[in-house]
């Protein structure tokens, strides 16, 4: 057949081949060409899709109408060798090539190639196969490869996810949880505050979630989940203010939040979806009194996003504020403001930086940049708020002539950090002054990472020789009670509180016991990342810890002196107040009180102590001044002796002696009815109910009927009962298991028990 009679309707370049003088190439005339690459060629040309056709050992091209956009402004590539065609990627598609020619074939998705087709350089993608055409003799004549460019396709996808990346990276940055929605419900994106409420879907699609989600009325009305801000807003509604709502968290806790939000719409074809913004309003909805307070304040805070955006001519001084702006300076929505009105409500501390900052953005040789947060005292109202603002000054032919900027009002997370400032100096204060040591344990490292002074102390050991050594702690603890200690930190792990009693061994020999409860800190998502504990130092004392209260830092320092070295543990407080911090985590001691100087409290010591049930004896010591009924006086406020100053050394010796004792006295009966707790708490059911019944007043009938066993039995029983406890009579029985806080309860039977719920 002729090349004019071969490949009807082919099109452009079935044409091109008809013309092409094939003489001139490794191919020969058309009519020696074998069947295989006529019949290959016919389909290629005959094809939509694009396709190239590279013959013979040559590999000679061809390529079809599909594939000439792929081409560019290239040369024509027909009849020319396929690594000059595309020399460019030959390094990348030469193999591939290769490996066809061998008979292997091949398929890629979305190759990146940089082609040479327009006058420069160009990033494309490609997906594709090439695949061996047999010839007459069964080998590989050459190539089909047939292409489809995903260059827009694969851009597009990366704009799509860069757009995404920025949306998200921008939601992370808003200091409420924000999330899309899709128009099913589903949240297809979210930021980490949203998160944190463990929401897959919105609760007004999903029951579980909103039984979870309960929104009410301004007037306290449960709300129906058809009416939830998310369901108005996937049927077109804009949901602004929001509607609060009381919240379960995972884990159990009940918070209150206001949601707001709006539809969107991605595209015509697709149906609406929505976003969604929650904020924590816990504070507010638990406190209706400062609700009432700061309602200008709240109205600014509830807006979808928070941010006023306002614009100032510097040269005339002219601003433009929304209403919420407005508000931030406790000003009516319809109030005038200029350049004047804003100064004159900035906090009179505040205003050097933003004068500072003022002039720095409009100065021509600068950035023009303003950004800074500062204290806003209402106009109107007179109340103290905290604001976020940034904007940049425009300049033209170096003069300022507009500005444009947001503000924030950022009042609610400066008081959050100032109550966090506050949380963590109760805490350093309270850790600095407990007889019992905090630590934090990191359980990656198993480093302690905090310990309070307490442990120097108790442990005999300096803080920083410890700290960072995750063998030394654990090798203070007695080798008998070690396998307990790691036991109690195991259960940490699992999330459970323990408290365990175990014994160290000081590097000096000293054993003391140590009651330590054991518990799990969390990370922000919810890991036990770290363990944390409490230990207290339970060696039985004989009371011979005194407390020093003197604001009189040279009597204070001389009355220490002359108790220590009289043997006993001091420790002194500069004022009440620093004692009363620290009393509940003190040890059991006496209280020496010298109220001459009026920082010591006077007597609101001993008052304290004895409202707070603390079983710390206080002697006082003071000037009578000639009030005869001054000791009258503070006798009634609870202290155990008062020593008229000037005193005898060896009088105060006297009374704390006299104290002690009481001390002791008291730590007997402390650790008996400690003991007796504990032996009846491990007792079994039927001995606890032999117990309940002796301590009623029954005979061994009586309780073996009220119980269902018989008369021999409840006196087998009775002896395990009086055994445990170490009683000999009934009536002492009755006076260990008082001790231990267990009375005895009205008799009920077995089928009055069987009765009840």
């Amino acid at each position: 057949m002729s090349t004019a009679e071969a490949f009807p309707n082919s099109g452009i370049m079935g044409e091109c081949v008809r013309t092409h003088d094939w003489a001139a190439t490794p191919l020969g005339p058309t009519e020696t060409w074998p069947q295989s690459l006529r019949t290959a060629l016919s389909i290629m040309l005959s094809s939509a899709f694009p396709t190239y056709l590279a013959w013979g050992p040559e590999l000679t091209s061809f390529y079809n109408d599909a594939y000439i956009p792929i081409m560019g402004d290239k040369p024509s590539g027909l009849g020319r060798p396929f690594p000059e065609v595309w020399s460019e990627v030959w390094d990348t598609i030469g193999p591939i090539t290769h490996r066809a020619m061998q008979g292997e074939a091949s398929y890629f998705e979305d190759l990146p190639l940089t082609l040479m087709r327009h006058g420069h350089p160009e990033a494309t993608w490609f997906s594709f196969s090439y695949s061996p055409i047999r010839d007459e003799t069964g080998g590989v004549g050459g190539v089909l490869c047939t292409v489809h460019e995903t260059t827009e396709r694969v851009r597009a996808e990366a704009a799509l996810r860069e757009s995404e990346n920025k949306l998200a990276a921008i939601l992370e940055q808003l200091p409420v949880g924000v999330g899309l929605v899709d128009p099913e419900g589903n949240i297809v994106l979210s930021n980490q505050i949203l998160q944190q409420y463990a929401l897959d879907k919105v609760p007004s699609r999903d029951p579980v979630q909103s039984e979870r989600w309960r929104g009410y009325t301004p007037d306290g009305q449960r709300l129906s989940p058809s009416d939830y801000p998310s369901a108005r807003a996937l049927r077109g509604e804009t949901v602004v203010p929001g509607i609060d709502f009381l919240v379960t968290l995972p884990d159990g806790q009940e918070i209150w939040t206001r949601v707001s939000a709006a539809p969107f719409r991605n595209t015509a074809q697709e149906g609406l979806g929505a976003a969604f913004v929650v904020q924590v309003v816990e504070r507010e909805k638990r406190t209706e009194q400062e609700l009432r307070e700061s309602r200008a304040r709240l109205q600014a805070a509830i807006d979808l996003v928070g941010l006023s955006p306002y614009t100032w001519n510097p040269a005339t001084g002219a601003l433009d504020w929304d209403a919420q702006l407005k508000a931030m300076w406790g000003l009516a929505p319809d109030a005038h403001v200029d350049h004047e009105v804003w100064l004159s409500g900035i906090h009179p501390e505040d205003r050097a930086q933003v004068d500072a900052a003022l002039a720095h953005c409009v100065d021509p040789a600068g950035d023009g940049l303003y950004a800074l947060e500062y204290r806003v005292i209402g106009i109107g109202d007179g109340i103290e708020r905290w604001v976020s603002t940034q904007g940049r000054t425009t300049f033209e032919h170096g003069r300022p002539v507009a500005f444009m900027g947001a503000v924030l009002d950022i009042t609610t997370r400066k008081r959050a950090e100032a109550a966090l400032r506050e949380s963590e100096e109760r805490f350093r204060q309270f850790a600095e002054n407990s007889s019992s040591t905090l630590w934090i344990m990191d359980f990656e490292t198993m480093n302690l990472e905090y310990l309070s002074p307490a442990f120097e102390a108790i442990w005999g050991e300096t803080v920083e020789s410890t700290l960072g050594d995750p063998s030394r702690w654990s090798r203070f603890v007695h080798p008998d009670d070690r396998e307990r200690a790691r036991g109690a930190l195991e259960r940490v792990r699992l999330g459970d509180i323990s408290t365990e009693e175990f014994r160290i061994i000081r590097q000096d020999g000293v054993v003391r016991w140590i009651r330590n409860t054991f518990f799990p800190i969390r990370d922000a998502q919810g890991r036990i990342r770290r363990a944390g504990g409490v230990a207290q130092d339970i060696t039985r004392h004989d009371g011979r810890f005194v407390y020093v209260v003197d604001a009189d830092e040279p009597s204070r320092q001389d009355l220490t002196r002359g108790l220590r070295d009289a043997g006993y543990d001091v420790r002194a407080f500069p004022s009440g107040k620093a004692f009363l911090e620290a009393a509940p985590e003190l040890a059991a001691g006496c209280v020496v009180l010298d109220i001459r100087q009026i920082e010591a409290g006077e007597l609101t010591i001993p008052r304290e102590l004895k409202a707070r049930r603390l079983g710390l004896p206080v002697i006082v010591l003071g000037d009578p001044k000639g009030d005869v009924t001054f000791g009258v006086r503070v006798m009634k406020a609870g202290v155990v002796d008062f020593l008229p100053v000037p005193y005898a050394p060896d009088e105060l010796l006297a009374a704390l002696a006299s104290a002690a004792a009481d001390i002791s006295q008291a730590d007997e009966q402390g650790q008996e009815s400690n003991r007796a707790r504990g032996r009846i708490t491990e007792m079994p059911v039927r001995e606890r109910e032999v117990l309940e019944g002796l301590l009623a007043g029954q005979t061994n009938k009586q309780i073996g009927r009220v119980i269902g066993i018989s008369p021999r039995t409840v006196e087998t029983h009775r002896a395990h009962v009086m055994q445990r406890l170490g009683a000999r009579t009934v009536p002492e029985l009755v006076r260990i298991a008082a001790l231990a806080g267990v009375q005895a309860r009205p008799p009920v039977s077995r089928d009055e028990r069987a009765d009840k719920p």
